[in-house]
């Protein structure tokens, strides 16, 4: 089953994969969807109603925890301005 169809299936928004799609464009959008199918999942095991608002926010603080962890190492080098 894709992510896509999990959403649906969680009543989560398609704006809010959009939104966070358009707001992390480092991350691929398969991830972006991932994460907010995760959120919603969690919330589901756990026994909590979560709003779509409240599955947006924690999205986006997890985005944003792996968009700020990601190692140097793995960041695209910026062309040099003499090449």
């Amino acid at each position: 089953m894709q992510s896509t169809q999990l959403i649906s299936r969680l009543d989560v928004s398609p704006a809010i994969v959009r939104r966070l799609c358009r707001d992390f464009t480092e991350l691929s959008p398969e991830t972006v969807e991932r994460c907010i199918t995760d959120v919603g999942l969690r919330g589901r095991h756990l026994g909590v109603d979560l709003t779509p608002e409240v599955v947006e926010s924690l999205a986006r603080e997890h985005l944003v925890s792996m968009v700020k962890s990601e190692p140097p190492s793995a960041r695209r080098a910026e062309p040099s301005s003499g090449e």
